[in-house]
Order: C-alpha cells, then structure tokens, then sequence
C-alpha cells in the first residue's frame, strides 16, 4: 500500500495535464499513487494520461462519464488506498518538496489534516516549521487560518473513508471543508508552499452567475445544515452558511437579473422559515440588497 494516494481530476486540460502530472513524478517523496479520473473529457487528455500510465505502474487512470469535479474527486476516494489523500487538480502542479513536507508534519505532529500555503508563482520555500491547532471548526469559520479548497491539503485517509463531496454541484469545497472540519479534533498549517494553482482563463467563480450556481448554494447551505442540526456547535457552522448566503446574494444582486433575483429570494425565504438561516444574523449589507432584489425590474 503506497503512503500517498494523489486524486487528480482530469477534465479537457490537455495543455497543463503534462507539467501536473510530471510536478508529481519530480516529488522528492516517491511512496504514492496516482489516481487520475477522466471525467469524459473530449480533448487529448485521456491519451496523456495513457501515455504516463506506459511509463510509470504508479498510475491508476479511470475513464467515466462526465460528472463533474464532485463526481471525479468522490470516485478517486472510491479508489484510494494510501494512508494519507493529496487532491491536486489536473491544471495546477506541487512543488518538489510537498509531499515530503506534508507527511513529515503529518506524522511528526499525529494530525488528521494538514494545510500548507499555495501560491499562484514557484517561490522560495521557507524553513521547515508549523503549527498544531485544536479548534478545528472554529478556526475554518472564525479565523481563517485554512483556506476553503479541498486542494493544499494532506488528509488521513481513515478521515475521508464516510466523507464525500455532494455530486453535481458548483462551489463543492466549502460544505467539505466544514463538515469535515466537524469531524476532526485538530489539523496543523504550514508556511511552505506545497501548491501552485493556476488562475487564467474562464473559472467557475469568474463566469455568468445562474440558477444552477445559486442552487449549488442552496445545497451546500442546507448539507452543512443537516450535518450540524443535532449538534451543540451548530451555531458556529451556521455563521459559514451566512458567508455562503452573503457570497450568493451578493452575485445575484451584481448580476441585475430580475428572474434570478427573485427565485434566490423565495428560496431563502423557505430556509428562513425551516430555521436553517437565520435571517436576523445577516449582516446589513446582505439584508439590502435582499431588499433592493425584491424590487428588481
């Protein structure tokens, strides 16, 4: 069984596939896998991943139909078998040094988890230090001191074995994380930078804001709802709910879109009257423009 198991989503990204894939084989640690699942992608991707298969047994390639980052990432779990999970996605790469660095403090500091710095440009990695934190939950929603994505961290595989990221949804990271983060008792972070990601392009984040995106929310709200409903510590998982409204009430409002606007609030409205968003914990600025949406145009 490798130590490592590296899950790497591969969508149409025939042009960074080979610097992702061959930032892996440069790593100074060697005990891993490399799961790679093509999510149906329809460029040359799959035949990249064939080729590297060729040359390296460490290579697992899996072909399905598309279902999404969700979908590939859930079945590379499906697939694991290393002790520890690196998620990297297939147009970003990792420095020499990243997994070495992470599973030193992995084992040195017995976490569950641990988070390091990313970078979009290769820089210079400071000193080999880190810190042990044991509010987990606390410190994802109060803090900050990790940063929501599902990439620039190292898991403990026994940790991921009932976890899993919602299918078919936009923004899957977020109700990952902090149910994830429910379920940990503490998790180190790290200086060194053991991720470059790529920002170019379209994105997710940066395209047309839909229907589809606001239910990706409504989702995300109403998964990390349902986790914490019985628990003591609910309130502080629903102040990360209210940064997920805030964030969709604010693209919906940019967007000028009448229809929109008024499908988000008849769907908040359902999750006001469940009690699952408090609507009186809102800050000013969201409770506007709610206002000034209903009036739209």
């Amino acid at each position: 069984m490798s130590k490592v198991s590296i899950v790497i989503p591969v969508y149409n990204t025939e042009k960074y596939l080979p610097e992702c894939l061959d930032s892996v084989l440069s790593q100074t640690f060697q005990d891993f896998e490399i799961i790679c699942v093509n999510d149906g992608s329809t460029d040359n991707s799959l035949g990249i991943l064939n080729h590297y298969a060729q040359k390296d047994k460490r290579f697992k390639i899996i072909s399905q139909e598309n279902q999404g980052l969700s979908g590939a990432r859930n079945t590379g779990l499906d697939k694991a078998s290393g002790d520890y999970i690196f998620f990297l996605d297939s147009d970003d790469a990792i420095p020499q040094n990243a997994l070495e660095t992470m599973v030193k403090i992995a084992t040195d500091s017995n976490v569950p988890l641990v988070a390091s710095e990313a970078k979009k440009k290769n820089k210079k990695s400071i000193s080999y230090n880190y810190q042990i934190y044991h509010h987990p939950l606390a410190d994802f929603i109060q803090n900050r001191k990790i940063h929501s994505s599902a990439w620039n961290k190292l898991y403990r595989a026994d940790i991921l074995k009932m976890h899993r990221f919602i299918p078919g949804i936009y923004f899957e990271d977020w109700p990952f994380l902090t149910t994830l983060m429910g379920q940990i008792d503490s998790y180190a972070t790290t200086k060194i930078p053991c991720y470059y990601y790529r920002e170019e392009g379209s994105s997710i984040t940066r395209s047309a804001f839909t229907q589809k995106k606001v239910d990706s929310y409504l989702t995300g709200i109403k998964y990390v709802y349902d986790f914490y409903k019985d628990r003591p510590d609910l309130a502080l998982a629903q102040k990360r709910m209210n940064v997920a409204v805030k964030m969709m009430v604010n693209k919906v409002y940019k967007t000028k879109d009448k229809d929109l606007a008024h499908y988000t609030l008849s769907q908040l409205q359902f999750l006001f009257e469940k009690g699952i968003i408090k609507k009186y914990q809102l800050s000013f600025k969201s409770l506007f423009r709610l206002w000034k949406m209903r009036y739209m145009k």
